[in-house]
């Protein structure tokens, strides 16, 4: 492990003022290689049944406009 004594090292000691990254690297190295161990155990393909979709566009009729009037007059 490293350690940062500040200028002089020696009985002097003053406010480190860098931060200490080893622990943080650490930390995501083991996240990465957990994710790394987990993701094909989750990605198993499982068969789902899904109804098929169909889109069809609605034409407009005369006899298929609403028209609401407002108490005011409005359209």
């Amino acid at each position: 492990m490293s350690m940062s004594m500040g200028p002089g090292g020696g009985e002097e000691r003053g406010i480190m003022s860098e931060i200490n990254t080893t622990p943080l690297v650490d930390i995501m190295l083991v996240l990465l290689i957990i994710f790394l161990i987990t993701i094909p155990v989750i990605t198993k393909n499982v068969p789902v049944a899904v109804p098929k979709a169909v889109n069809i566009p609605t034409q407009t009729k005369p006899e298929n406009i609403t028209i609401s009037v407002a108490a005011d007059g409005e359209e």
